[in-house]
């Protein structure tokens, strides 16, 4: 019971201020242990956020078998496995996006049961197009988008400032399974040809010669860099000499522009909410409808994380952000949700969109392109384009027949 009280607690700080920076002090405390009990059941930090994040994919395996038994059909078993992950009832689990924060052979561990767990997954959503209940769909990208979707929603309340609770995780839960399932246009069939590649959206000119625009640019690359390890590691999973290297520099390079980790980490924020908001300022000014808009911002965000410099996505370790960058974040992410909110309700009232849960729809949707580095191989079969096309013909019209 102690051990179980004791990974709850610090599921719950790895999700809020990443798996490196969590206070085995403070862990020990709020589980009723000592310093010198805690190290009973754990090392050190290290074998803590080990054996929370076994504890994740020990709980998704489960999950998944009790699905398998229970449900009828391969969308039965969707909806089991989807109800008892996000239930409320259940403990608090570590999201899994610092795996790169623990030595081997236990980071070789936790990304190999997930994988399965993964697999398992996608073998339902194959199961069901062989059933001729699910359409025919790119099985891992709609398999990775479910994924995301539910781990994003273990996130988005700290940064939306939402009150966790039963209510909510109902609400998110019926959600996802609507959109997974039923998609958001309103007409059977309806499809969406994004006009716009974020490759030429973001091109910025560039003078070598403009002293300046070259440490504007040399900054600008380390932020990328940063963003895309952050995205694929996390954040406690990559080191400055990682990043550094990733660009051929030296880590001293880092700190000639950034004062520490950080400063670097709140560059990577600033850049990526620059970013989300043009991509709805984008979308409102060429949708014609609440539906296209709502589209082209997901487009758009499937484009930017499935390409070479994403923009850094939303994870655990808003806690660890200086209070006075965080509480802007924190705005920031709110405002991006309020404005995609208002699209999807405007396609619900001019007809493009099916009614559904627009507040929701807009919080649980953005899991589908935030969780896309954590799972997209380097030279992937498809562009990010194409990713991007794939994922949202799944949240167009669904997977059920």
């Amino acid at each position: 019971m102690k051990r179980q009280i004791l990974l709850e607690e610090a599921a719950r700080q790895i999700n809020d201020r990443g798996a490196g920076a969590v206070s085995l002090n403070d862990i020990a405390e709020r589980a009723g242990l000592s310093r010198n009990a805690l190290y009973y059941y754990v090392t050190d930090r290290a074998d803590l956020t080990f054996q929370c994040y076994l504890r994740t994919c020990e709980s998704a395996t489960e999950n998944l078998a009790i699905a398998y038994e229970q449900g009828a059909n391969a969308l039965e078993r969707i909806r089991i496995y989807t109800e008892r992950t996000l239930s409320y009832e259940r403990p608090t689990l570590a999201a899994l996006c610092d795996p790169d924060f623990l030595p081997e052979p236990h980071r070789a561990t936790i990304l190999d049961l997930d994988r399965r767990n993964i697999e398992t997954l996608e073998n339902f959503i194959t199961d069901g197009v062989h059933e001729g209940i699910i359409r025919p769909v790119h099985t891992e990208i709609a398999a990775q988008t479910l994924h995301g979707m539910i781990n994003w929603t273990q996130l988005s309340y700290k940064w939306l400032n939402q009150k966790d609770g039963k209510a909510l995780r109902k609400r998110v839960t019926g959600s996802i399974l609507d959109l997974f399932f039923h998609g958001l246009a309103a007409s059977e069939g309806k499809s969406f040809a994004c006009p716009i590649d974020v490759a030429t959206l973001t091109a910025r000119p560039f003078n070598a010669f403009d002293r300046a625009q070259a440490t504007q640019e040399k900054m600008a690359q380390l932020v990328a860099a940063a963003s895309r390890l952050f995205n694929r590691r996390g954040i406690d999973g990559a080191s400055l000499d990682d990043i550094s290297a990733s660009v051929g520099a030296t880590k001293g390079a880092v700190y000639h522009y950034f004062d520490d980790k950080m400063h670097l980490i709140t560059q990577c924020y600033e850049r990526a909410f620059d970013l989300y908001s043009m991509f709805v300022d984008v979308a409102l000014a060429q949708g014609t409808t609440g539906f296209e808009r709502s589209m082209m911002v997901m487009h758009l965000n499937s484009q930017a994380q499935a390409g070479p410099t994403p923009p850094l996505m939303l994870q655990p370790g808003l806690l660890s952000v200086p209070e006075s960058h965080r509480a802007r974040f924190m705005l920031q992410s709110q405002e991006i949700w309020r404005r995609c909110e208002a699209m999807i309700r405007e396609g619900v009232e001019d007809g493009s969109c099916r009614p559904c849960d627009a507040r929701a729809v807009a919080d649980v949707s953005a899991g589908a392109f935030l969780w896309l580095h954590k799972w997209l191989p380097e030279n992937y079969v498809l562009t990010p384009f194409q990713v991007a096309d794939e994922q949202c013909r799944i949240l167009i019209n669904g997977v059920a027949r």
